[in-house]
């Protein structure tokens, strides 16, 4: 663990999840395979399409409708009715199969499991600070069974009034704020990303740890980073937080 600024002993801890408190990627080409088996066998006329197929369905509809850039599940669902469409099923077809391709692809992106070094590591942080979750993407900490650790979890969402933006825009941590009655120092965020983590975070004064797995240089010749609080490569170095 390498700190860069003062570290101030918060009374909050918060957590982003993908490739954070877990390795995503795996889970994510698993949950492709998967939602891409259903289509094949439930709707026929897509097996034209292929998995990267699907994706450039995506990208298109978010270039069209751009506030879906801003919430990857409405992004899927309007990707999947549109391939749908696109194949030849009608509006009520299109949108029935969106909700049940949906729900095959949420169960397979929240089989998740977690190693044991974070079970440990949060259930022993749990006992010294409050914990919470700030997510971008779309995993379930109830469907995946580690929401006991935390007392709230919050996700981007353009289906609510005001929407709500990913990280790094301010939304979420305004929010995360105003549930913990906390903010500045009182608040530690712990994030792999050094944007949506790291300088979103900083902008709201909070202090931050990044999660550095692959030991990836602070400053990038491109793209000098947003100094964190503290580095790591390891969960359990957190623990160190507690002394």
């Amino acid at each position: 663990m390498q700190f860069y600024k003062s570290y101030i002993r918060p009374k909050a801890i918060g957590f982003d999840l993908d490739d954070t408190l877990y390795d995503n990627r795996p889970v994510l080409i698993n949950a492709e395979k998967k939602l891409h088996q259903f289509l094949l066998q439930e709707f026929p006329k897509t097996q034209q399409l292929t998995i990267s197929d699907w994706t450039d369905i995506r990208l298109a509809v978010t270039r069209l409708q751009p506030t879906l850039q801003q919430d990857i599940t409405l992004a899927r669902q309007a990707s999947l009715k549109q391939g749908l469409l696109n194949s030849g099923y009608t509006q009520q077809q299109a949108n029935d199969g969106m909700m049940r391709a949906m729900e095959v692809f949420l169960a397979s992106r929240n089989n998740i499991t977690l190693s044991s070094s974070v079970h440990d590591t949060l259930a022993l942080l749990k006992k010294h600070f409050r914990l919470f979750v700030i997510t971008n993407g779309n995993a379930d900490i109830k469907r995946f069974g580690i929401d006991h650790y935390f007392e709230f979890a919050l996700q981007p969402s353009q289906e609510i009034s005001p929407a709500i933006a990913m990280k790094p825009a301010s939304d979420m941590f305004i929010e995360a704020e105003k549930r913990l009655a906390l903010s500045g120092n009182d608040i530690l965020y712990i994030g792999d990303h050094p944007t949506s983590d790291i300088k979103g975070s900083g902008e709201m004064d909070w202090q931050n740890g990044w999660f550095n797995a692959h030991q990836r240089p602070l400053i990038h010749y491109k793209k000098p980073q947003q100094l964190p609080t503290f580095e790591y490569n390891d969960i359990l170095q957190l623990t160190n937080l507690t002394q």
